[in-house]
């Protein structure tokens, strides 16, 4: 009896050893979960920052707006002064262009002008020519007159019956530049005129000293005849 008594208490110890193990190791545990875990301390709040976030962007927004505005006034001014300049530009070259246009419309009147001068003196010119050649011609006429010249005169009262202005006739053509009028034989030493026509109506005149044949249909040329 006593025998199973002390096993009886042995088995009941170690039951009871047993059991107390775990609880021990659990609290061995559980101071060592503790330490790594420090206690969490209540969170602070941080402290509020003044207020001024909303007055330095207005501020800030003032300063940009006003720096635009400046920009934009700036670029006001320099399109302004590029306009001014632009237009000062344009007047300066249509006042050029103005003294271009007077400068060539003098240029052309002067030019007009020396054009005019210049044919004045080639007409001059041509008249004295022309009446040079007119007298020297003339002089030649009176020269081969004065050498062919018999000294033949007619009276002056049948040159009034039978010719002047006032007594037209034909020429009928003879060789040897000779023709018949008025009961007098004329020749004339001269190249018959060009245009002249045998059937036109001439006139036979006494002009200083010398008798000429005259084509009405072309006053102005004179052919000298020399009374046979």
């Amino acid at each position: 009896m006593k025998i199973k008594y002390i096993l009886g208490a042995t088995a009941l110890s170690l039951l009871l050893a047993g059991a107390a193990y775990p609880q021990q190791e659990q609290q061995k545990e559980q101071p060592a979960q503790h330490e790594e875990r420090p206690p969490e301390q209540p969170k602070q709040q941080p402290a509020q920052k003044p207020q001024q976030k909303p007055q330095q962007n207005a501020a800030k927004q003032q300063q940009q707006q006003e720096k635009q505005q400046k920009q934009e006034q700036q670029a006001a001014k320099q399109d302004s002064k590029n306009q001014q300049k632009e237009s000062e530009q344009a007047k300066k070259q249509q006042e050029e262009s103005s003294q271009a246009n007077k400068q060539r419309q003098e240029q052309q009147k002067q030019l007009s002008k020396q054009q005019q001068q210049e044919q004045k003196q080639r007409e001059r010119q041509q008249n004295q020519v022309a009446k040079q050649q007119e007298r020297s011609q003339t002089e030649a006429r009176n020269e081969q007159h004065s050498d062919r010249d018999h000294g033949r005169r007619i009276p002056d009262d049948r040159f009034r019956a039978s010719f002047g202005r006032e007594h037209h006739f034909r020429v009928e053509h003879v060789d040897n530049r000779r023709f018949h009028y008025g009961g007098y034989w004329f020749t004339f030493y001269d190249a018959w005129p060009f245009g002249w026509a045998y059937t036109d109506d001439f006139y036979i005149d006494f002009i200083d000293g010398q008798y000429y044949l005259i084509d009405l249909s072309h006053p102005g040329v004179e052919l000298l005849l020399v009374v046979d």
